[in-house]
């Protein structure tokens, strides 16, 4: 229970196939809308049709409906994957691409749990002999046509099973037993293959080399190694081959047994120039160059522009490695993943004060290496993350609004924003305070997020909240380790602010977050012996969570955090002021009740982590 820190973020999957105006097939009326049955049977009989039009069609409707979240459940009721699945291997390329890219969306839309279906659905067999038919020394063909189908196939089965992979463990075990890594690794070569195959296949990679040893050993060869590293160093413009860079970048830190040490600046500086391209330039010059037809604005709601797409991508990348560089593999293990099966009563209830307060200490220990500690200051790298958190132009955003290609891409900008918060608070954390005195005011920093939470109160994105005060969180928490005094002066309406964002949110993570964020306030204003009216309000709202909150850890969360703010002696006349012995005493029969009642929901929902080797 308590702190955990988020070391990973969800993987970037490119944006779905869409169904360009110039691809859409004759549709039976049916199928607008929301799915129904018939309308599934319909698509399943195009797949099935003697015509490869007809299949290459069906394939397509397929790709089209599977954003609508009633249609994966029925097209999986109906068998539809292994019919898709079959067309991998069709004698026409293009009944191929639109087969594959149709499971491809499939496994975008789609949970978790549904890539663990596909691949019990067998999706596995025929992809992997689509990939296998490359061998190992193919190369693209070099007649000059518009379209190379046999590459545009290997990028949709490359993609599919990349998103197979993040989603099951079982497609990453089936991606070892026949070492697809072989066939892989000489598709990065750009000048050979292009910048879309050898990204995607960097992409599976990234993904494929998280916790594997069977890839991890291989990529920690010298000479593999070696042609990530080269990758780093081809700096050319546009947007592909940033993305690229990136994703060399991710694999190389994936490597556990690598001292990348000496390489640090060239990584640091591959993120840097994915965040050194303005999102905004890129969207403006989409929206100008537009055409507002009848085709345009009756286009795929998921349709997005490739630019844009590429570049929002290699941004979100960029800050998740950032802050994976922050904190190691070793450090901020979930702490809900032990000593909950065995407890006994007694022993849960302690437990639930004491993992915040070991996590609390773990924070505290962490550091930035001097080389990263360089590079950062060296590339402002503050300042960059700042901008990438920063909220959009309005005028921007209502054009986008008004843009049918536009809707996902305000999504992707949200996401963006989550990030490069979720980001900075890993540097908070792990930045001492010579990092700080050089790079910027904490303080300061603390009065720019608070802005930003400001503007954000109104947002149903709980999402954006979360992230929001993950980063308030880790500055006031990093204010408190240093000693600083920059927070005593706050108001009341202040603590009004944080009292409703977490009064209003059902989230549990917010909530927590809050907790956290009003008791080191306390802690603060305790250790300068300022016992004011707000002190004493911010130990009443506590004491109140402690009482009446239903969920087990969100209590454990406020009784640990009255602990802390109580610790020291001085602070007996307001406890004495505001009942708290007596009303502790009187919660600790409940509480029990809770471990008891809720101890193996607990367990249910955060499940222990495997590597997968």
């Amino acid at each position: 229970m308590g702190k955990s820190k988020t070391k990973r973020f969800g993987s970037l999957r490119p944006t779905p196939m869409s169904r360009s105006s110039g691809e859409v097939c004759e549709v039976d009326a049916e199928c607008d809308g929301q799915p129904t049955p018939s309308a599934v049977n319909n698509i399943i009989e195009k797949m099935q049709a003697a015509s490869t039009e007809e299949r290459a069609c069906g394939c397509k409707i397929f790709a089209s409906i599977v954003s609508q979240p009633s249609a994966i459940g029925l097209l999986l009721n109906k068998n539809a994957v292994k019919v898709a699945a079959s067309l991998f291997l069709d004698q026409c390329l293009d009944v191929r691409k639109s087969a594959l890219g149709a499971l491809r969306n499939m496994s975008v839309y789609g949970q978790e749990d549904v890539c663990d279906v596909m691949v019990n659905q067998d999706v596995l067999t025929p992809l992997i002999a689509v990939i296998n038919q490359y061998g190992y020394n193919w190369v693209p063909s070099k007649v000059a046509t518009k379209y190379d189908t046999a590459t545009d196939v290997l990028v949709e089965a490359v993609e599919l099973l990349a998103n197979l992979c993040e989603s099951s463990g079982s497609a990453v075990c089936w991606f070892n037993k026949e070492n697809i890594l072989a066939i892989l690794l000489p598709l990065l070569k750009v000048e050979t293959y292009g910048y879309s195959l050898a990204t995607a296949v960097a992409r599976c990679l990234h993904v494929v080399s998280e916790n594997n040893t069977d890839v991890t050993s291989v990529c920690s060869q010298q000479d593999i190694r070696s042609q990530l590293l080269s990758i780093l160093t081809v700096r050319q413009a546009g947007v592909d081959n940033i993305l690229f860079r990136t994703l060399a970048t991710g694999i190389l830190l994936n490597l556990p047994s690598v001292d990348l040490s000496q390489h640090y600046k060239m990584m640091v500086q591959a993120t840097v120039d994915a965040l050194d391209m303005s999102v905004s330039e890129a969207v403006e010059s989409a929206l100008d160059g537009q055409h507002h037809t009848e085709d345009e604005m009756n286009a795929d709601p998921e349709l997005t522009w490739p630019t844009v797409d590429k570049l929002l991508s290699a941004q979100a990348m960029s800050l998740e490695l950032l802050a994976n560089l922050c904190c190691s593999d070793g450090e901020w293990e979930d702490a809900d993943e032990e000593g909950w099966e065995e407890s006994s009563d007694d022993q849960a209830s302690e437990a639930a004060g004491q993992d915040v307060e070991m996590a609390m200490e773990t924070a505290e220990n962490l550091c930035l290496s001097s080389e990263l500690n360089s590079a950062f200051l060296e590339q402002n790298i503050l300042s960059k993350i700042l901008t990438a958190a920063s909220a959009s132009d309005s005028e921007l955003m209502k054009r986008l609004e008004k843009s049918q290609c536009g809707k996902t891409t305000i999504t992707k900008l949200s996401q963006l924003r989550q990030r490069a918060l979720l980001c900075l608070g890993n540097l908070v954390e792990a930045s001492d305070s010579s990092f700080f005195s050089q790079s910027g005011s904490l303080a300061d920093l603390w009065g720019y997020l608070y802005k930003l939470a400001q503007a954000e109160k109104d947002t149903q994105d709980d999402d954006m909240k979360w992230a929001l005060t993950c980063a308030l969180r880790a500055v006031i928490q990093r204010l408190e380790t240093l000693q600083l005094t920059a927070l005593c002066d706050m108001s009341e309406s202040d603590l009004d602010f944080f009292a409703s964002l977490a009064s209003e949110s059902k989230n549990r993570e917010i909530q927590i977050n809050v907790i956290r964020i009003l008791s080191t306030i306390a802690c603060v204003m305790s250790k300068q012996n300022q016992l004011t009216f707000l002190f004493k309000r911010i130990s009443m709202i506590l004491l109140d969570v402690a009482s009446t909150n239903l969920d087990l850890v969100i209590v454990a969360e406020a009784l640990d955090s009255l602990f802390d703010v109580f610790k020291e002696d001085h602070t007996d006349p307001v406890a004495k002021s505001i009942g708290l012995v007596d009303k502790l005493k009187s919660l600790q029969p409940g509480f029990k009740a809770k471990v008891v009642s809720q101890k193996k929901k607990l367990v249910r929902e955060n499940p222990p982590r495997h590597d997968t080797s």
